[in-house]
């Protein structure tokens, strides 16, 4: 779409901007090597060229939600790309260590800006139904593919040009992007005018997330009982609990706890997590396998993802349809069983497997189930959320599912016995932990997906369109109830 005609957002232009994000998270990994040979990180300060990211972009991704529902959507996008853009370049001209890592930084607070207001602009410029059934379904299909390629792109840009090169490829898309996005969109701070931000639960719960995010990115490398992990993880329990006292009391709360009431969001942000987990563990333990046991160089690391890449984006127009046909429940069961599948496959590895009768045709498996999460999860979890929270909706998922990939990895990391950091000498059965937990992950995925969704407006096809007015639909409407279309 070229244009914001009839109330609809350019919804081309917001998946280029979604590809970027979701690219340049996963491009990054396959180019550490490079950035510690030519900037000199030591091997701890290595993590944190993902972990600054993680720390910043999980933290402040319920923030950047709920400030895009108060400031304006609009405004919140453009500033937040025109910053990951700057960040892109401030990070690929880097000559120390410690610029790279502020500018990995400074790339995940926007993102945290940019990812929740993409979501809620194509929420909110969708009616329920059919039609934000296909937009989503644009939109899921460009994260898992822009996932995808990133590890695959990695590779490639790191071997035949530079590690810089993964991060001044956000260059001209980025300029280009805030260009189109300064023209095409619509302004959109007036419906929220008078609108004010929970200054103390926005503090609170930024700290929470942020001190969950520190504990878990350093869990991997210091090991679960040192003390910065134990202390980060306390502090932001603590402070999460802070915030849900504080949300109960405040006349205009950063996130209304009737929101939950809604099982369609719910249960679509505890499939976000999970799915989340699935893809971090899996995309991390397939990589590392293919580099330690298998031998295979950067370049051919990345091509390796190639197929998965090609199947998400084969497979990304029958799962619209699929969801459509058979409703968001059923199709996230059957993603799921693709993903156990996948996971279990894999669990089978040994120290001489074959790529193509194992890892191949599991990340295949994989994929598959990636594109059903990444398409359909969103559809659950924007369901019957009144147009001015959906911003609020849209920051739950993204942090539903960045806290899945921080806390999951964690987690695969300790059951795979890596100790502090030590990746280079994972035994086979660390590798088979691994791929057995995402798994695990995946039943659970059926589960929620079976019981949660029950009964709910998304277990079913997706219905027809009512002439509804736009932003018609309570906040917090029980997810079994009928969907008025905006």
């Amino acid at each position: 779409m070229s244009g914001n005609t009839g109330g609809r957002p350019p919804l081309l232009l917001l998946c280029a901007a979604q590809f970027m994000l979701a690219l340049d998270f996963a491009i990054v990994n396959v180019a550490l090597g490079g950035m510690q040979r030519d900037l000199g990180f030591t091997d701890s300060g290595l993590q944190w060229v993902v972990g600054a990211y993680a720390l910043f972009y999980g933290g402040f991704l319920l923030l950047g939600g709920r400030a895009g529902d108060v400031i304006g959507r609009k405004r919140l996008f453009v500033a937040g790309l025109t910053v990951f853009t700057l960040a892109s370049l401030v990070g690929g001209l880097a000559t120390a260590p410690f610029v790279l890592v502020a500018a990995r930084a400074l790339q995940g607070l926007s993102a945290a800006a940019v990812s929740p207001a993409v979501l809620a602009l194509i929420a909110a410029g969708f009616p329920e139904g059919k039609e934000r059934v296909k937009a989503m379904g644009v939109f899921g299909a460009v994260s898992s593919a822009g996932f995808s390629v990133g590890v695959a792109a990695g590779g490639l840009l790191t071997e035949y040009i530079s590690w810089r090169a993964v991060m001044l490829v956000n260059l001209p898309v980025g300029i280009v992007l805030v260009a189109l996005a300064a023209r095409k969109l619509v302004a959109d701070h007036d419906q929220t005018r008078g609108t004010r931000l929970d200054v103390p639960g926005a503090v609170l719960v930024t700290s929470a997330m942020c001190a969950f995010s520190y504990g878990l990115t350093v869990a991997s490398d210091k090991g679960w009982g040192a003390t910065p992990v134990i202390v980060s993880l306390v502090a932001g329990a603590v402070l999460l609990i802070a915030f849900l006292v504080v949300q109960t009391r405040v006349s205009a709360p950063l996130v209304p706890l009737s929101i939950f009431r809604n099982r369609s969001l719910s249960s679509g942000n505890a499939i976000a997590f999970l799915s989340g987990g699935v893809m971090s563990v899996s995309t991390f333990f397939i990589t590392l396998y293919l580099q330690q046991v298998l031998h295979y160089s950067s370049v051919k690391t990345g091509l390796a993802f190639f197929p998965q890449a090609f199947v998400v984006f084969l497979a990304s127009v029958p799962v619209i349809r699929l969801t459509e046909k058979l409703g968001a429940r059923n199709t996230l069961t059957l993603g799921g069983v693709f993903l156990a599948a996948g996971g279990a496959l894999l669990a089978q590895v040994t120290a001489d497997s074959s790529y193509l009768l194992v890892v191949l045709p599991g990340g295949v498996l994989l994929g598959l189930g990636v594109t059903v999460m990444m398409i359909t999860t969103a559809v659950a979890a924007t369901s019957g959320v009144s147009g001015p929270q959906m911003g609020l909706a849209s920051g739950l998922y993204n942090s539903g599912r960045q806290l899945g990939v921080g806390l999951c990895l964690a987690l695969g990391v300790a059951l795979a016995g890596i100790a502090h950091g030590a990746v280079r000498a994972i035994p086979i059965d660390g590798f088979r932990a691994a791929f057995w937990f995402t798994a695990a992950l995946s039943v659970g995925i059926v589960a929620v997906s079976t019981l949660g969704l029950r009964g709910t407006a998304v277990a079913t096809a997706a219905r027809p369109q009512t002439d509804a007015a736009p932003g018609t639909e309570p906040l917090g409407t029980p997810a079994d109830a009928p969907v008025a279309a905006q």
